[in-house]
């Protein structure tokens, strides 16, 4: 296989993979939100992370914290 083809499909992954994983920190998506781009994510894969990069509303990506994971997954039990 050419070399410079390995190289791009390895960096595409790896560009795709941190999207897709900055993706699933948000904590500012409703869960259909989530749902939708994840699988667009996953089925176009880069095709998915160029439309994630352009259409997916500007948002803050850090992990939520205990005390926010402990609210949202009690507010969906009730």
């Amino acid at each position: 296989m050419n070399p410079f083809l390995l190289g791009l499909a390895l960096v595409g992954f790896v560009l795709w993979l941190v999207t897709l994983v900055s993706h699933l920190r948000r904590v500012d998506l409703s869960d259909s939100d989530r749902i939708v781009w994840t699988v667009v994510l996953c089925t176009l894969n880069v095709l998915g992370m160029i439309l994630y990069w352009i259409y997916a509303p500007a948002g803050e990506a850090r992990p939520r914290t205990e005390k926010e994971l402990q609210e949202h997954f009690n507010s969906r039990s009730r």
